[in-house]
């Protein structure tokens, strides 16, 4: 199955659990400094807010070629459908597990929630000269992010991005919320209220279903391939896009060292 192949080409970028940089350093990093936190809650508001907005455009590329030509087929249909469901949880909030905890309105698209419940916080506290030092792209970030927006122009380009990010997206909400818990000022935790990694707790409920979803073999994004082109267009998508996420990753696991 094509699918599979998706699933091979995340394994090999080392962006699964046992063999990725960050996840072990989240996991084995003892205490998180502020800037540190702040450093990679920067860098993920950009990353977050990117993705949403290329995805969209994506979407509005492909959604142009069905206006315009020929009726798309139940399973390119269906594929479209569960993008539009995916994506739409960043800007909307539909499934339960965002919507019984994310703020109302615009404050609930999900790269606002992440700057005002995680950058917010860590702002406060840190030097602004760190502060201005800390918002500095990374060179990996940046990459991925102009990978993003090239996507933004071709129609598989929503379809590649979801796969790939809603497989990793669990392990990285898990590596967010053990890097985000050590946070601390004067010996006390900076996110200690109830509702204080809402965010990120939320989104380690909903990845499974995400993941799961957009990995169907019938309504999944490789549902939206439907000639020998596409399929080689896609792969080669996925090969370079996963490439990035892991120097984007391997980026976030510097400034924990650092």
């Amino acid at each position: 199955m094509f699918d599979d192949s998706v699933s091979k080409t995340i394994a090999a970028a080392n962006l699964t659990r046992p063999n990725n940089k960050f996840f072990a350093r989240a996991r084995s990093t003892e205490n998180v400094a502020p800037v540190q936190a702040l450093r990679v809650a920067l860098q993920w508001e950009a990353m977050t807010r990117t993705f949403m907005f290329t995805t969209i455009a994506s979407l509005g590329v492909m959604a142009q070629r069905f206006s315009a030509g020929a009726e798309p087929s139940r399973d390119v249909l269906g594929a479209y459908q569960t993008a539009y469901r995916v994506i739409g949880d960043d800007m909307a909030n539909f499934a339960g597990e965002f919507g019984a905890v994310a703020p109302k309105g615009v404050a609930g698209v999900h790269y606002v929630w992440w700057a005002e419940s995680i950058v917010g916080p860590l702002t406060d506290v840190v030097e602004p000269s760190e502060a201005k030092l800390a918002a500095r792209p990374a060179a990996g970030v940046g990459a991925l992010i102009a990978n993003m927006r090239r996507l933004a122009a071709e129609p598989l380009g929503a379809a590649v991005q979801l796969r790939v990010v809603e497989a990793i997206a669990l392990d990285i909400a898990v590596a967010f919320r053990r890097m985000y818990a050590k946070v601390a000022v004067a010996g006390a935790s900076l996110y200690k209220g109830p509702d204080a990694l809402d965010w990120i707790n939320s989104h380690i409920k909903a990845e499974t279903s995400h993941a799961s979803s957009v990995s169907d073999e019938e309504t999944g994004m490789t549902a939206m391939v439907s000639t020998v082109e596409e399929q080689r267009d896609f792969a080669r998508f996925a090969s370079e896009y996963t490439a990035n996420w892991a120097r984007a990753l391997d980026d976030f696991a510097t400034a924990l060292a650092n």
